[in-house]
Protein backbone atom coordinates (compact mmCIF):
# COMPACT_ATOMS: atom_id res chain seq x y z
CA UNK A 1 0.00 0.00 0.00
CA UNK A 2 1.49 3.32 -1.08
CA UNK A 3 4.51 1.63 -2.71
CA UNK A 4 4.18 3.62 -5.95
CA UNK A 5 3.50 7.00 -4.37
CA UNK A 6 5.93 9.86 -4.84
CA UNK A 7 7.42 11.18 -1.56
CA UNK A 8 5.26 14.32 -1.54
CA UNK A 9 2.09 12.27 -2.11
CA UNK A 10 3.16 9.75 0.53
CA UNK A 11 3.74 12.56 3.04
CA UNK A 12 0.31 14.08 2.35
CA UNK A 13 -1.48 10.75 2.84
CA UNK A 14 0.56 9.00 5.54
CA UNK A 15 2.52 11.82 7.18
CA UNK A 16 6.22 12.71 7.27
CA UNK A 17 7.15 9.84 9.60
CA UNK A 18 6.23 7.36 6.86
CA UNK A 19 9.06 8.58 4.62
CA UNK A 20 12.43 6.85 4.41
CA UNK A 21 15.57 8.98 4.71
CA UNK A 22 16.16 8.83 0.95
CA UNK A 23 12.61 10.07 0.32
CA UNK A 24 13.06 13.02 2.67
CA UNK A 25 16.32 13.86 0.92
CA UNK A 26 14.65 13.54 -2.50
CA UNK A 27 12.02 16.14 -1.51
CA UNK A 28 14.78 18.61 -0.60
CA UNK A 29 16.92 17.92 -3.70
CA UNK A 30 13.80 18.02 -5.95
CA UNK A 31 15.51 16.78 -9.12
CA UNK A 32 18.16 14.33 -10.20
CA UNK A 33 20.74 14.45 -12.96
CA UNK A 34 20.97 13.03 -16.47
CA UNK A 35 22.52 9.75 -15.30
CA UNK A 36 20.13 9.09 -12.40
CA UNK A 37 16.79 10.25 -11.03
CA UNK A 38 16.42 12.07 -7.72
CA UNK A 39 15.69 8.84 -5.79
CA UNK A 40 18.81 7.12 -7.08
CA UNK A 41 20.84 10.25 -6.35
CA UNK A 42 19.48 10.47 -2.80
CA UNK A 43 20.20 6.80 -2.17
CA UNK A 44 23.74 7.16 -3.53
CA UNK A 45 24.45 10.16 -1.29
CA UNK A 46 23.20 8.38 1.84
CA UNK A 47 25.13 5.22 0.93
CA UNK A 48 28.30 7.30 0.70
CA UNK A 49 27.87 9.50 3.78
CA UNK A 50 25.86 7.18 6.00
CA UNK A 51 23.25 9.41 7.61
CA UNK A 52 22.04 12.96 8.18
CA UNK A 53 24.42 13.55 11.08
CA UNK A 54 27.42 13.03 8.79
CA UNK A 55 25.81 15.11 6.04
CA UNK A 56 25.20 17.91 8.54
CA UNK A 57 28.91 18.13 9.25
CA UNK A 58 29.73 18.89 5.58
CA UNK A 59 30.06 22.57 4.77
CA UNK A 60 28.42 24.23 1.79
CA UNK A 61 31.50 23.84 -0.42
CA UNK A 62 31.65 20.11 0.31
CA UNK A 63 27.98 19.67 -0.57
CA UNK A 64 28.31 21.53 -3.86
CA UNK A 65 31.15 19.17 -4.85
CA UNK A 66 28.74 16.21 -4.72
CA UNK A 67 27.67 15.45 -8.27
CA UNK A 68 24.00 16.30 -8.62
CA UNK A 69 23.85 18.90 -5.85
CA UNK A 70 23.96 22.49 -7.07
CA UNK A 71 24.25 25.60 -4.94
CA UNK A 72 20.48 26.02 -4.42
CA UNK A 73 20.00 22.38 -3.40
CA UNK A 74 23.04 22.60 -1.10
CA UNK A 75 21.63 25.70 0.61
CA UNK A 76 18.22 24.04 1.03
CA UNK A 77 19.86 20.91 2.44
CA UNK A 78 22.06 22.85 4.89
CA UNK A 79 19.05 24.83 6.10
CA UNK A 80 16.93 21.68 6.55
CA UNK A 81 19.69 19.83 8.43
CA UNK A 82 20.40 22.83 10.66
CA UNK A 83 16.70 23.16 11.44
CA UNK A 84 16.58 19.49 12.42
CA UNK A 85 19.66 19.90 14.60
CA UNK A 86 18.21 22.97 16.38
CA UNK A 87 14.89 21.22 17.00
CA UNK A 88 16.78 18.27 18.46
CA UNK A 89 18.83 20.44 20.81
CA UNK A 90 15.92 22.69 21.83
CA UNK A 91 13.87 19.61 22.73
CA UNK A 92 16.69 18.35 24.96
CA UNK A 93 16.82 21.58 26.98
CA UNK A 94 13.43 20.91 28.55
CA UNK A 95 13.85 17.19 29.22
CA UNK A 96 16.40 16.08 31.82
CA UNK A 97 17.09 17.63 35.21
CA UNK A 98 18.28 14.40 36.81
CA UNK A 99 20.69 11.74 35.60
CA UNK A 100 19.54 8.46 37.08
CA UNK A 101 20.88 6.10 34.42
CA UNK A 102 23.38 5.80 31.55
CA UNK A 103 20.44 6.36 29.20
CA UNK A 104 19.70 9.73 30.86
CA UNK A 105 23.34 10.77 30.46
CA UNK A 106 23.28 9.78 26.80
CA UNK A 107 20.05 11.64 26.10
CA UNK A 108 21.08 14.85 27.84
CA UNK A 109 24.39 14.87 25.94
CA UNK A 110 22.99 14.48 22.42
CA UNK A 111 24.44 17.82 21.31
CA UNK A 112 27.88 16.19 21.45
CA UNK A 113 27.17 14.00 18.41
CA UNK A 114 27.54 17.16 16.30
CA UNK A 115 31.04 17.99 17.57
CA UNK A 116 33.86 17.42 15.09
CA UNK A 117 36.46 17.21 17.87
CA UNK A 118 36.46 15.20 21.06
CA UNK A 119 35.21 17.10 24.10
CA UNK A 120 35.06 15.97 27.70
CA UNK A 121 32.05 17.12 29.70
CA UNK A 122 31.41 16.73 33.41
CA UNK A 123 28.00 16.68 35.07
CA UNK A 124 27.97 17.55 38.76
CA UNK A 125 25.21 15.92 40.81
CA UNK A 126 23.80 16.43 44.28
CA UNK A 127 22.71 13.64 46.65
CA UNK A 128 19.41 13.22 44.76
CA UNK A 129 21.12 12.98 41.36
CA UNK A 130 19.97 16.44 40.32
CA UNK A 131 22.30 18.14 37.84
CA UNK A 132 23.70 21.19 39.60
CA UNK A 133 26.20 22.09 36.89
CA UNK A 134 27.61 20.84 33.60
CA UNK A 135 30.66 22.02 31.70
CA UNK A 136 32.92 21.04 28.82
CA UNK A 137 36.27 20.88 30.55
CA UNK A 138 38.59 19.95 27.69
CA UNK A 139 38.81 19.96 23.91
CA UNK A 140 40.86 17.44 21.99
CA UNK A 141 41.29 16.47 18.35
CA UNK A 142 39.12 14.44 15.98
CA UNK A 143 40.60 11.26 17.49
CA UNK A 144 41.50 11.98 21.09
CA UNK A 145 40.64 14.09 24.11
CA UNK A 146 42.80 15.28 26.96
CA UNK A 147 41.37 15.70 30.44
CA UNK A 148 43.09 15.92 33.81
CA UNK A 149 41.50 14.83 37.10
CA UNK A 150 42.58 18.15 38.62
CA UNK A 151 40.38 20.11 36.20
CA UNK A 152 37.42 17.81 36.77
CA UNK A 153 37.50 17.80 40.56
CA UNK A 154 38.41 21.47 40.98
CA UNK A 155 34.94 22.53 39.92
CA UNK A 156 33.27 19.57 41.65
CA UNK A 157 34.79 20.58 44.99
CA UNK A 158 33.95 24.25 44.45
CA UNK A 159 30.26 23.47 43.84
CA UNK A 160 29.98 20.78 46.53
CA UNK A 161 29.09 17.97 44.16
CA UNK A 162 28.34 14.59 45.72
CA UNK A 163 29.04 12.67 42.53
CA UNK A 164 29.96 13.26 38.90
CA UNK A 165 29.29 11.78 35.50
CA UNK A 166 31.89 12.10 32.78
CA UNK A 167 30.81 12.20 29.12
CA UNK A 168 32.86 12.54 25.98
CA UNK A 169 32.17 12.06 22.29
CA UNK A 170 33.82 10.05 19.54
CA UNK A 171 33.43 11.99 16.24
CA UNK A 172 34.06 8.74 14.35
CA UNK A 173 30.66 7.55 15.57
CA UNK A 174 32.09 4.41 17.22
CA UNK A 175 31.64 4.56 20.99
CA UNK A 176 34.09 1.76 21.76
CA UNK A 177 36.52 2.91 24.49
CA UNK A 178 40.18 3.46 23.68
CA UNK A 179 43.04 2.59 26.02
CA UNK A 180 43.25 6.30 26.85
CA UNK A 181 39.55 6.33 27.76
CA UNK A 182 39.98 3.35 30.08
CA UNK A 183 43.02 4.91 31.77
CA UNK A 184 41.20 8.22 32.26
CA UNK A 185 38.23 6.45 33.82
CA UNK A 186 40.48 4.58 36.27
CA UNK A 187 42.28 7.80 37.26
CA UNK A 188 39.02 9.69 37.84
CA UNK A 189 37.54 6.82 39.82
CA UNK A 190 40.59 6.57 42.11
CA UNK A 191 40.84 10.34 42.58
CA UNK A 192 37.14 10.43 43.42
CA UNK A 193 37.58 7.82 46.15
CA UNK A 194 40.25 9.95 47.80
CA UNK A 195 38.17 13.13 47.56
CA UNK A 196 34.87 11.52 48.50
CA UNK A 197 33.24 12.39 45.16
CA UNK A 198 31.96 9.31 43.36
CA UNK A 199 32.30 8.78 39.61
CA UNK A 200 28.83 7.43 38.80
CA UNK A 201 29.68 6.67 35.19
CA UNK A 202 31.74 7.58 32.16
CA UNK A 203 29.71 7.67 28.95
CA UNK A 204 31.17 7.71 25.43
CA UNK A 205 28.80 9.19 22.86
CA UNK A 206 28.79 7.69 19.37
CA UNK A 207 26.40 7.76 16.43
CA UNK A 208 23.14 6.14 17.60
CA UNK A 209 25.10 4.34 20.31
CA UNK A 210 26.90 4.91 23.57
CA UNK A 211 29.32 3.06 25.83
CA UNK A 212 28.77 3.02 29.59
CA UNK A 213 31.70 2.14 31.82
CA UNK A 214 29.20 1.47 34.61
CA UNK A 215 27.43 -1.12 32.45
CA UNK A 216 30.73 -2.20 30.85
CA UNK A 217 29.07 -2.47 27.47
CA UNK A 218 27.99 -0.64 24.34
CA UNK A 219 24.32 0.22 23.86
CA UNK A 220 22.98 0.53 20.32
CA UNK A 221 20.10 2.95 19.79
CA UNK A 222 17.51 3.10 17.04
CA UNK A 223 18.31 5.76 14.44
Amino acid sequence: MGENLLPREKLLIYGEESLEDKELLAIILRRGIKEKNVFELSEEILDKYGDFVKLQKLDLNDLVKIKGIGEVAAINLKAALEMGKRYHLQKLKVTYKKIKSPQDAYEISQDMIYYEKEFVRVYLLDSKLNVIHSENISEGTANSSIAHPRDIFKIAIKLNAVSIILVHNHPSGDSSPSIQDIELTDKIKEAGKILGIKLNDHIIIGNNQYYSFNLSRKVEKDA
